[in-house]
């Protein structure tokens, strides 16, 4: 079966987009079956981190996605992917219009659910779909949140990092009890993981206070490294699979993707 994983926090700036892309091309690597990357922001950012320039897209996941809108013809999601540089590394691009979509989908009934009605035609082709989830807690969170079943919560090394995820939980908390449905235990990614430099000094760095009380917690927990490799690959449109597969930060990449194909 299908694995839907969504990059999702409410705070923005904490390396979803990022993780999103170099995840699913460590699992496109590791994996016989093909990964579908479903840009699901605005920004397009995961469309650009995969080397697609945006003012060149046909059709993205807006049109996709009009379908579901009274009085507008949009096209089905399988003619709006597009094949990476990465084998078997697919993506579903987004564009600024996509902006547009919550006003699009006022009148719309069951408006929560178009993005996983559009995904369930597709699933079958591929045994991961991984959702680039933008910053926000209406109708891209929801949407998000109701196709995956699996969630990845990636948080920064900064002093908001432990109150963004309380603040996660308690959204997810509060979709549980108004769907009925459970999201599942939630993976946590520390990104940007410093240590302390001062080797003789007891006082730990901001990453490692915060990695100690997430590690109070009943979450699975992993740790990516600060690295300048993270610019390169996104300028040269590459994930870190495919631009710097064994160095430090890529072994961190892939110990995520591994967990993922297993759990």
């Amino acid at each position: 079966m299908t694995k839907t994983i969504a990059f999702a926090n409410l705070k923005g700036g904490t390396g979803k987009t990022t993780l999103c892309v170099n995840i699913a091309g460590y699992l496109a690597k590791n994996n016989q079956g093909k990964v579908l990357v479903v840009d699901f922001d605005p920004q397009a950012n995961a469309t650009s981190g995969l080397g697609i320039d945006g003012n060149t897209l046909e059709r993205s996941i807006y049109d996709a996605l009009l379908n579901e809108c009274q009085g507008y013809d949009g096209v089905s999601i399988a003619k709006i992917i597009l094949e990476t540089e990465v084998k078997n590394l697919h993506l579903a691009p987004s564009e600024l219009n996509l902006a547009v979509l919550p006003t699009l989908l006022l009148d719309v009934r069951n408006r929560v659910s178009v993005l996983d009605r559009a995904l369930e035609p597709i699933k079958k082709f591929y045994e991961y779909i991984l959702i680039d989830v933008p910053a926000d807690s209406g109708l891209f969170m929801l949407n998000s949140l109701r196709a995956a079943d699996r969630l990845v919560v990636p948080l920064d090394s900064s002093i908001f990092a432990l109150e963004a995820l309380e603040n996660f939980k308690i959204y997810c908390h509060d979709i549980e009890q108004i769907s009925d449905r459970a999201l599942g235990k939630l993976i946590i990614v520390l990104n940007r993981y410093v240590k302390s430099r001062n080797a003789k000094s007891n006082k730990p760095s901001p990453s490692e206070e915060i990695e100690s009380q997430l590690k109070t917690m009943s979450h699975t927990l992993f740790v990516v490294p600060e690295s300048a490799l993270v610019y390169q690959a996104q300028q040269a449109g590459l994930p870190i699979s495919d631009y710097a597969p064994t160095s430090r930060l890529g072994k961190a990449y892939s110990a995520i993707a591994n967990y993922l194909s297993m759990s």
